[in-house]
């Protein structure tokens, strides 16, 4: 014969499944937060690849860390933080979601966007 579920059957494995789901989402975070690569360290490593903190371009200067527009021949627009050059005349630029490297010879107009406060 068929066992019927009881409430207190129903309510436990309620209460199971919650705590299963609550004990996954924990971890999921745990490792996704551990795999997240440290910004601070992403950077470092772009002034390592980019060493030269100073640009010449079309007659103006730009210095590591100022907010720049640049469009390539592609008409593509890049805004983000100026973060080097290479000896390949690669240039490296943060937007607000990625690092981005462009080549020099692929960029038609530059320009210092206003500083954020």
């Amino acid at each position: 014969m068929l066992n019927l579920l009881t409430v207190n059957d129903i309510l436990f494995a309620l209460c199971f499944a919650a705590f299963i789901t609550w004990a996954i989402t924990i971890m999921a975070d745990f490792i996704a937060e551990k795999k997240a690569p440290d910004l601070e360290t992403v950077i470092k490593k772009c002034y390592d690849m980019f060493p030269m903190d100073i640009l010449q371009f079309h007659g103006e200067i730009y210095k590591r860390g100022m907010n720049i527009r640049l469009v390539t021949r592609g008409n593509k627009i890049f805004e983000g933080k100026f973060l080097g050059l290479n000896s390949d005349n690669m240039i490296c630029l943060m937007t607000k979601g990625f690092i981005i490297a462009q080549s020099l010879k692929n960029v038609e107009e530059m320009e210092v966007l206003e500083q954020e406060d």
